[in-house]
């Protein structure tokens, strides 16, 4: 049998911690049920999941805790956090062929997305359970896990400290701050603490993160700055056949520049199609692909485009058409055509038809998105000033020149024109950014396996 973690007495902060954490929990579980029953009655969301969150544990996990192999649990929130942690996966894999692996999300697009690209490499899926002191320890008996790994910005203080007080060894991988969260958590610093004080070590992604970490109250000797997973990201590698077929599908001309808006917000894509009325003056040749985060959006980004006076290719209502067994051809000619890419799983190949990229989340005060699928097509890119979910990727895209930040549409056109111009000298550069800053998933790896023994 496993020894049970003989826990020291931590200072009275870290006692009151716990202690407001737990009554935090009970004060807001009539709250969060009524919350959850009107997701659930009004909204039709939530139930995807839910049983898993209050605590049934599937089978399969069931499985894992009752095997003598040790099982290393890691849990990432969502889609990104799930393309972040893969590569992490892949390595610990390789480093700990005997351990059996649970990943968990909270979101049902996380939990499609972590089945689809980590089948073989993940012994058994589940969702997340709400961090409610009954459920917590419930789930823990049923996993038993030997280590706890968390990803980015998760941190429930419930379950953690519930984790450490059974002697499991706790991590957080490619983890991060960012500036919300950082607002967020100063107002609660006592139980940020309680629970930073249950985690063994954080690989955090850069030196900023190990500042924020440190001052929500981790302990300087756990913390330590290994670089960014997403560089390890798999990037789809798109052959001159395939970026032909893009253009011949979206009707561009087959030597016209492209500005593709990627992952765009309500509030951008207004600037974006200004820009591109501009740069039609010195570019008249020049095409647009807009892809909004959200596709169920492609109906006002097409009334808008309408507005603008420009025909719309919808990419949704093409492979609808195609799936119907309907012919679909699309033509270029005199009619100027915005591409509205509202699909899911389209966009980081597209990147490789592009002569400049613009990321979005980034005019409007989102966060930014990940700005390396477009670079490792080896493509100029625009961004604006809200790139704070992306802090370090963003200060390595400006130090390396392979990305110009835009405040307002002057800027944005100034330096699309400028990019336009000589769009060729970032095919090699782009990628070998990314190959640069490789390693982080092997590092992470090699260092959490020591917590295993």
């Amino acid at each position: 049998m496993r020894a049970k973690h003989q826990s020291k007495r931590r200072p009275w902060r870290y006692r009151v911690g716990a202690m407001l954490y737990n009554l935090l929990c009970v004060l807001l579980l009539p709250a969060g049920a009524m919350y959850l029953l009107w997701r659930l009655l009004v909204r039709g969301k939530s139930r995807e999941g839910l049983k898993e969150r209050l605590g049934n544990v599937p089978a399969s996990v069931r499985a894992l805790g009752a095997g003598d192999d040790p099982v290393v649990w890691i849990h990432a929130v969502s889609v990104g956090e799930v393309a972040a942690v893969a590569p992490f996966v892949r390595q610990l894999r390789i480093k700990q062929p005997f351990a059996r692996i649970l990943l968990s999300t909270t979101t049902p697009t996380g939990q499609r997305m972590a089945r689809t690209m980590l089948e073989g490499d993940i012994d058994a899926f589940m969702y997340f359970p709400f961090d409610f002191p009954f459920i917590v320890q419930h789930v823990l008996n049923a996993v038993n896990p030997r280590l706890l790994v968390m990803v980015e910005t998760e941190l429930w203080p419930g379950i953690l400290s519930a984790a450490k007080q059974r002697g499991v060894a706790t991590a957080i991988v490619n983890g991060r701050i960012s500036d919300a969260a950082y607002r967020r958590d100063r107002l609660i610093k006592p139980i940020i603490a309680w629970a930073l004080q249950n985690v063994d070590l954080i690989c955090v992604q850069s030196r900023h993160d190990a500042e924020r970490f440190q001052s929500l109250g981790a302990a300087p000797q756990c913390i330590e700055v290994m670089g960014n997973t997403k560089f390890d990201e798999p990037f789809p590698h798109v052959a001159e056949a395939e970026a032909d077929k893009w253009r011949y599908d979206f009707g561009f001309p087959p030597d016209a520049p492209v500005l593709v808006a990627g992952s765009t917000h309500p509030g951008e894509d207004e600037i974006v199609l200004q820009a591109f009325n501009r740069l039609r003056t010195n570019h008249p040749d020049l095409q647009l692909v807009i892809a909004p985060r959200h596709p169920e959006r492609g109906d006002d980004i097409e009334k808008l485009v309408n507005e603008h006076g420009y025909a719309a290719y919808r990419r949704s209502r093409v492979l609808a058409a195609l799936e119907n067994g309907q012919q679909v051809t699309v033509t270029s000619g005199p009619e100027v055509r915005i591409v509205i890419l509202d699909t899911i799983g389209e966009l980081a190949r597209v990147f490789a038809i592009a002569s400049v990229v613009f990321m979005g989340g980034s005019l409007v005060p989102i966060g930014g998105h990940n700005l390396l699928q477009p670079l490792a097509q080896g493509r100029p890119l625009i961004f604006g000033p809200h790139m704070n979910n992306f802090r370090d990727i963003t200060d390595i895209v400006l130090r390396e020149q392979v990305g110009r930040m835009v405040h307002n549409l002057e800027e944005f056109v100034a330096a699309a024109e400028e990019l336009l111009a000589a769009p060729d000298q970032y095919r090699e550069r782009g990628p070998a950014v990314i190959a640069r800053y490789k390693g982080a998933s092997e590092r992470m790896a090699e260092r959490i396996s020591q917590l295993l023994g």
